[in-house]
């Protein structure tokens, strides 16, 4: 007799995983934990880059203020910093006596004080350097680097009445070691200038007039080229073409802007920059040349509109030095605006802003006197008189922008003025307009303002003026005295 097994049906409730179930589950845990442990690296990486930043920021400025409290005479190189092939070393910037003071990769190169070198300011040579060139090893908790420190010969070609026309600059770069969590960095510095306080004004001794500081030591001047670049860059951009107005009426990130405005300033653009560099030359002898572009080519005369070349700006509708916070509905931060009755408010009035002061530097205070140079004639030779409105302002980290009063009109406004009644019409000539204005202070992320208009009462309502800058044969420039340490940009 054959025995028959009967299969015991699995009941459909049976518990438990089938091997690939488990082989599933396990690949998912362990892709979350490596997408969590990948979060918790990146928060970790990250917190170090910011401690890494913090320690920087605080190293170059404690640098800075040690290098401030040097002696004048001793503020020199003991040795020549030894030249460098790696890119990320500061030393790469080396060349013989010589360093590149330039960062972003432009080529700058300015002779280096150094013991046994030649001294610019009093012939023969440097002795006395109290300052180690490095690199010096630094560590802080967790974060190790190195400290580089250079001192260059800087002349001062805006000089015209003061009795030393060479100065020190000064900095101070700061490499990272690289480190698994922290990577490679590239390096940070800082840069100042420094004058000789017993240069004093020997071509203007005590009892002389025109002196900014009759008998004792002169400040340094320190100097804005204006340029046709958007602030919103960090340096000047090669001008490659003519173009329409810009709109320089917004905040710096607003970008470049043109054509008629929006409403309530909607349209507004980035003011342009002033930069501490002049235009380069052109050719290989600098020799003068005519300028190449219009900047303003939606303001041009019904005659000869080829000819009239740089910024074009129209006299506004109303009397005075509209310019002023507060007067649009909306406001944009308590910006510098003019009036909303003036319906072409970007072709009336133009401003310019310097980068802002960078982290980790010290407060630049302005002593209070300075000088706008500008290079304008009228539009289409036209024989008529002239007047420009002048506002020299800190612009805040906050946005806001806040005007220096005029101490030499009484009421002390927030502009200057200055008038021909006979403007330049026979070819570019340059003015002069003195400064003399309130201590102005630019903290951290602040950046100093320029802007003008031109005054109805003053100057033809049917015509304009125009003005060339960012041209090296055209050098529009601001300066304005301090005896702070400044940056360069």
């Amino acid at each position: 007799m054959v025995r028959q097994h009967r299969r015991r049906p699995i009941a459909e409730d049976e518990g438990g995983f089938t091997v690939v179930e488990v082989l599933i589950a396990a690949v998912l845990l362990a892709v979350t934990a490596i997408a969590v442990f990948g979060l918790v690296d990146a928060a970790s990486r990250n917190n170090y880059r910011a401690q890494q930043s913090q320690v920087v920021n605080d190293g170059l400025q404690q640098e800075m203020e040690k290098l401030k409290q040097v002696p004048y005479d001793q503020l020199a190189l003991t040795s020549l910093p030894t030249h460098s092939n790696a890119s990320n070393d500061p030393n790469s910037r080396v060349a013989g006596t010589t360093f590149n003071v330039s960062q972003g990769g432009g080529s700058s190169y300015e002779a280096l004080v150094y013991d046994g070198g030649n001294s610019q300011e009093a012939g023969g040579t440097v002795s006395g350097g109290a300052v180690e060139p490095g690199p010096t090893p630094f560590q802080s908790g967790d974060v190790k680097g190195s400290v580089y420190r250079y001192v260059t010969w800087e002349h001062d070609d805006a000089c015209g009445n003061c009795g030393q026309d060479w100065y020190k600059h000064v900095v101070v770069a700061v490499a990272l070691d690289p480190t698994a969590s922290g990577s490679t960095r590239t390096y940070q510095e800082l840069q100042g200038n420094l004058s000789n306080p017993n240069a004093g004004l020997s071509k203007c001794p005590t009892g002389s007039s025109g002196c900014t500081n009759p008998g004792g030591p002169d400040p340094t001047p320190w100097t804005f080229w204006l340029t046709d670049t958007p602030c919103s860059f960090n340096g000047r951009q090669a001008i490659t073409g003519e173009h329409l107005s810009h709109d320089t009426l917004g905040q710096c990130d607003a970008g470049l802007k043109t054509g008629p405005p929006g409403s309530g300033g909607a349209n507004a653009g980035a003011p342009d920059l002033m930069f501490t560099q002049a235009a380069p030359c052109t050719n290989s002898g600098c020799t003068p040349q005519d300028p190449l572009y219009d900047y303003a080519t939606d303001v041009e005369p019904q005659q000869n509109a080829d000819l009239d070349k740089g910024l074009q700006l129209l006299t506004p509708s109303a009397n005075g030095c509209l310019l002023n916070t507060g007067n649009q509905p909306s406001p944009l931060n308590n910006l510098l605006e003019l009036p909303s009755s003036e319906t072409n408010p970007q072709l009336e009035a133009h401003k310019w802003l310097s980068p802002p002061i960078p982290t980790g530097f010290a407060d630049v205070v302005l002593d209070g006197d300075g000088e706008l140079d500008l290079w304008t004639q009228t539009i289409n030779g036209g024989v008529y008189g002239g007047k420009i409105c002048v506002w020299l302002y800190v612009h805040s980290a906050g946005g806001a922008d806040v005007p220096a009063s005029n101490l030499d009109v009484p009421g002390n406004p927030t502009y200057f003025t200055y008038s021909k009644s006979s403007w330049p019409n026979n070819g570019w000539s340059e003015i002069q307009l003195p400064l003399h204005f309130s201590q102005v202070t630019l903290p951290v992320g602040a950046r100093l303002g320029l802007a003008f208009t031109l005054e109805k009462q003053g100057t033809p309502s049917s015509s304009g003026l125009q003005f060339m800058y960012d041209h090296p044969s055209f050098d529009s420039r601001l300066e304005v005295d301090t005896h702070s340490l400044v940056p360069i940009f």
